[in-house]
């Protein structure tokens, strides 16, 4: 029987230039990952895994989290130029709505995956025709530290129109009921003084879902002796940093202008049997 010849589908059938790097690119970060999990799992810290290997503490603590080598996430696709939803652009601009920002949330909805700038240049042509229609109504908007303040807000401090304002925010976030619970428990681990409570939140939210909230936690970690005598004692260094501030200050001030002397009289309370004796200008 004569060979049947390979189609040309299979012959062809070889891995480009890109896909061979793509795969020897993910071949090393599968070394560097795997080297990582060696050394964590023979006892070192994340700094010394950091040291050892030339890789940032982020990214360990990040795959240690994961638990799995992390895959690159695929592409989402070629995105879609302005100009696809001019028309509906222009519809929604004559209607009244002159607000980028609503305008892109709008047609990222329809399959937009582009910027917000790209929308507000796209429509900018449209603000210098000398007309002035009717303004938009736009939603009332909060800043993320007032959000941030209501968070963390004692109930018992907390008034009516700021609850009201609290519970408007989360129907748009429904994560600041997991915030303000961490915001509680760590007010509550600061007046109760005592350091066991502490670092059962520290503990708590190292693992939680919120990446500011986990370093933060890791930040007291590090110095947590410290911490746990700030928590537990009734002292404080306010009054050595607020002298250490004055002596500054009155430096800055003369500085390029006096001497010692007139810094010493400035600072130290004034003896008459110990004060110095200035020399006047003739």
């Amino acid at each position: 029987m004569p060979l049947e010849s390979a189609s040309p589908a299979e012959s062809d059938a070889k891995p480009t230039i890109q896909l061979t790097r793509q795969q020897q690119r993910r071949q090393r970060r599968l070394e560097r990952y795997q080297q990582v999990i060696d050394l964590h799992g023979k006892g070192y810290a994340k700094k010394a895994i950091s040291r050892e290997l030339k890789i940032e503490c982020k990214a360990i603590r990040r795959w240690l989290r994961a638990g799995e080598f992390p895959e690159r996430k695929p592409p989402s696709g070629r995105r879609q130029k302005v100009a696809a939803f001019g028309d509906y652009l222009q519809r929604r601009w004559n209607e009244g709505c002159h607000n980028a920002t609503l305008l892109t949330q709008e047609i990222r909805s329809c399959g937009y995956k582009g910027s917000r700038q790209m929308v507000g240049y796209f429509v900018s042509k449209w603000r210098k025709t000398g007309h002035s229609p009717a303004k938009s109504i736009t939603p009332e908007r909060i800043g993320p530290k007032h959000a941030a303040i209501l968070a963390a807000r004692a109930p018992d401090k907390i008034t009516e129109e700021q609850q009201s304002l609290f519970n408007r925010l989360l129907i748009n976030c429904p994560d600041l009921i997991r915030l303000r619970s961490f915001a509680l428990d760590f007010r509550q681990a600061l007046s109760a003084h005592d350091g066991a409570v502490l670092t059962r939140w520290i503990d708590n939210v190292k693992h939680c879902e919120f990446p500011p909230l986990t370093r933060f936690g890791y930040g007291l970690q590090k110095d947590i002796a410290a911490v746990t005598a700030a928590v537990e004692t009734d002292w404080s260094n306010g009054q050595v940093e607020g002298q250490v501030n004055r002596l500054k200050a009155i430096k800055r001030q003369m500085y390029g202008r006096a001497g010692f002397n007139l810094l010493r009289a400035r600072v130290l309370r004034f003896h008459p049997s110990s004060a110095p004796a200035v020399a006047h200008a003739p």
